[in-house]
């Protein structure tokens, strides 16, 4: 239950940011689904939500998220246009209801597969919008810990979790080949550019030592010409994502900077610390900001993180 008020006093804190969770409902009968071929057995899937990625061959469809549930017919629909194979299996990235909304529609037939906490969380949590992610059609029934594979008969396809990111447990998946990579929240990628998704959570449990982990992991270990999925917004490449985390980095620096002088949140606010990133966000955007990556630091130093 404290987790749920400090979501929601989250989201009201972050209210002036214009990012993924401010979305306002759309008229569902006018959304369009958007496909993108991005390599020999995957696309991208772009509605209303968080991004699908699409593992389509002639053993199944898996898809890696699901968006929201009002979609889950039109994804199916556009998934025809280009394999008549069900969606055998469902992957998500992490628990958030605008990138499992579309579990309550695939679960029915598909395995849902998660990270162990995203089931844990998704049973007693409702998102920051209040979407409920919890109905049992929706949970994911196979879980793992740290890494998992799904062997498919185009190739792996490799999920890694990282702990306290975006939120309380995200995963990046490796699509067959590795060439394209499903980053889930830990990265997004606007036009104009957004400050990085940080999404504290009042319990510690989410923050910004995982999503700087996810994102150096999957410099490292993705080849130069991949193709990165952001959770939200354009498909992305390593240079993105390097430019991402290079903003992730040099604003939490700017605030740890501040808080190793003894500094509080006013402080950083009214000194305006990230006057340096201006062109990202000013005024109320940037104190928004601050204040979720100034609480995830000292939440989890009082934790011993």
């Amino acid at each position: 239950m404290m987790r749920r008020f400090a979501s929601l006093a989250a989201f009201l804190l972050f209210a002036a940011l214009p990012v993924l969770t401010q979305q306002a409902q759309p008229d569902w009968d006018k959304v369009q689904i958007k496909l993108e071929k991005l390599d020999n057995y995957v696309y991208l899937v772009q509605g209303f939500g968080g991004n699908i990625g699409a593992y389509v061959g002639d053993d199944g469809i898996v898809l890696i998220d699901t968006e929201q549930v009002q979609l889950g017919p039109k994804i199916e629909a556009a998934l025809k246009t280009i394999s008549d194979k069900p969606v055998k299996y469902v992957l998500n990235t992490h628990w958030h209801g605008d990138h499992t909304g579309g579990n309550a529609y695939f679960g029915k037939t598909a395995i849902v597969i998660a990270q162990e906490d995203v089931r844990e969380t998704m049973q007693t949590e409702t998102d920051r919008l209040g979407r409920i992610t919890n109905l049992p059609v929706s949970l994911p029934v196979l879980t793992f810990s740290d890494q998992f594979t799904l062997r498919m008969r185009g190739g792996d396809i490799h999920a890694v979790h990282f702990a306290k990111g975006h939120s309380s447990s995200d995963t990046v998946v490796f699509m067959p080949g590795g060439k394209v990579v499903h980053a889930g929240d830990v990265f997004t990628n606007f036009t104009p550019p957004n400050f990085p998704a940080v999404d504290f959570e009042g319990d510690g449990s989410g923050g910004v030592q995982g999503m700087r982990a996810a994102c150096e992991y999957v410099l490292a270990h993705a080849p130069e010409d991949a193709k990165i999925i952001p959770g939200h917004g354009n498909l992305g490449t390593k240079a993105d994502l390097a430019k991402y985390l290079e903003v992730l980095n040099g604003t939490v620096g700017a605030i740890q900077a501040g808080i190793n002088q003894g500094k509080n949140l006013e402080q950083l606010e009214r000194e305006n610390v990230l006057a340096e990133w201006s062109s990202i966000g000013q005024g109320a955007k940037a104190n928004n900001y601050i204040e979720r990556v100034y609480k995830s630091l000292t939440v989890h130093s009082s934790h011993g993180q």
